[in-house]
């Protein structure tokens, strides 16, 4: 008897570590994505700008074309995936793709330096590098929507959805920790600057090597060591209602009979699903305006009050995910005791609260201190309503994994055409002379960040009183 209890405890303990170890590996099929994501929103228009000297405004238009591309990717490769093959070949695929193009968009394209006869170089460069997003975001997009998708078919428990999406956000916010702790190494072993300039371009060079040496690394362990078991693409599973506590229960009733084509109509007839999306779009709408401009702002502070250097650029950020890093982990356990609602209600009130910071007492003489502070607040704000607006979808999606990835496809298909469309309108309206607005990335992280912060819990309001209105059936 003894030894049969032994056994029973070594067999339930293998079974605790192989969950455990399977979820870990997981986290690892995003960690490419997240290292580019990182580099792409925190230091591409400073490169754009600085390094290659690209105005301002055809900077963020490449900035636009890649979440355009990403955009219109997106929805695509939710309905092929869910039809073909299966999600892990979709998923090496987009790899493959993002390994091909990433590297080359931080490395200086052939001829692009200004000299006297630097008029191709207005149409060439462009060019050159646009091609490489439109391949690298179809890429992106593939290995994103693949990932998210792979969520319902590892497991119907909605508990354990939820710890795979906080596991997933903090694998990319170590990614995005690894991409500022290796810039900040790489400013400060390399010629010391104040500014950025156009003699740092194989300081982006090296990063992006080495971010990319590191992402091939992590796909290649997911797709060596990680199983994901048979996909069920029958199209059964019961439909979904919302209750009075903001989660969901799913029922059996006629719908769950539909075909998958009638499923995929069923779902863009909920309001909860534009209600969900909505959530979604603000919450990364914050926090890729905050990757963006928080380096581009360091870098108009360098040039007031330039004593800090411009390792600043690499050490904020990094603060930044520290604090995104420790409230993942603190929502691992805690997210599921409140409710993602009310979750998602605390971490925009955070952003704000950030936002607020930044206009009443982050002048170009504020102490680095603040700064750093600051950053913490963007981090958790962000973390936050990242986390608990993904656990939303998948509480959303249900048992319905044979239609994840055109679910998932769905609510971030917009946030990626607000976050290109914003990002323009940043850039076109910022002046040509920096002397007429000394402060303009100040005022975007004022405006645009609290904007978004402010409209995600306006629909989060919205969401709570239809719900309210709406009594479910039980």
């Amino acid at each position: 008897m003894q030894l049969l209890r032994t056994l029973k405890k070594c067999a339930s303990y293998k079974r605790r570590w192989w969950r455990v170890s399977q979820n870990v590996l997981y986290g690892l099929g995003h960690v490419y994505n997240d290292l580019c994501a990182a580099m792409w929103f925190s230091y591409m228009l400073l490169f754009f700008q600085a390094v290659l000297d690209m105005r301002a405004v055809v900077a963020g238009a490449m900035l636009l074309l890649g979440q355009v591309v990403d955009a219109l990717a997106t929805p695509v490769v939710g309905v092929l995936a869910d039809k073909y093959g299966t999600k892990k070949a979709w998923h090496l695929t987009g790899c493959i793709l993002v390994t091909a193009t990433f590297p080359l968009l931080f490395i200086r394209c052939w001829g692009c330096w200004f000299n006297e006869n630097t008029q191709y170089l207005y149409w060439w460069m462009p060019l050159y590098y646009a091609v490489l997003i439109i391949f690298f975001q179809i890429g992106w997009a593939v290995v994103q929507i693949s990932h998210l998708a792979m969520i319902p078919s590892i497991t119907d428990n909605l508990q354990v959805r939820a710890e795979l999406t906080s596991i997933r956000y903090m694998a990319s916010v170590m990614s995005s920790l690894t991409v500022y702790l290796i810039t900040w190494v790489v400013l400060r072993a390399t010629t010391y600057s104040t500014f950025i300039s156009q003699t740092d371009d194989y300081k982006f060079r090296d990063v992006s090597l080495i971010i990319s040496g590191l992402g091939v690394i992590s796909f290649m362990a997911f797709h060596l060591f990680f199983k994901l078991r048979r996909e069920d693409k029958s199209g059964k599973g019961a439909p979904v209602v919302q209750n009075g506590n903001g989660t969901f229960v799913h029922q059996d009733n006629e719908a769950a009979k539909l075909p998958a084509k009638s499923k995929i109509m069923y779902f863009l007839r909920m309001p909860l699903l534009y209600q969900t999306s909505l959530l979604y779009v603000f919450s990364r709408l914050y926090w890729a305006l905050s990757l963006v401009y928080v380096p581009l702002f360091l870098e108009e502070r360098l040039s007031v009050n330039p004593s800090a250097g411009s390792e600043l650029v690499a050490s904020v950020p990094l603060v930044l995910y520290i604090s995104s890093f420790f409230f993942s982990l603190l929502l691992k356990s805690k997210i599921n005791s409140f409710g993602n609602q009310v979750v998602y209600f605390i971490g925009s009130c955070l952003s704000l609260g950030s936002c607020l910071w930044i206009a009443l007492a982050i002048d170009p003489e504020a102490s680095i201190v603040q700064i750093y502070m600051v950053a913490t607040l963007i981090g958790a704000g962000s973390s936050i309503t990242l986390v608990s607006s993904l656990c939303v979808t998948a509480d959303l999606i249900g048992p319905h994994s044979h239609q994840s990835a055109a679910i998932y496809s769905i609510v971030t298909f917009a946030d990626k055409l607000v976050t290109g469309i914003a990002v323009v309108a940043i850039q076109n309206y910022k002046c040509d002379d920096v002397v007429d607005c000394p402060q303009y990335y100040r005022g975007v992280l004022t405006y645009a960040c609290g904007g978004s912060a402010a409209l995600g819990i306006l629909s989060l309001s919205l969401t709570k009183l239809i719900s309210i209105k709406t009594k479910p059936e039980v």
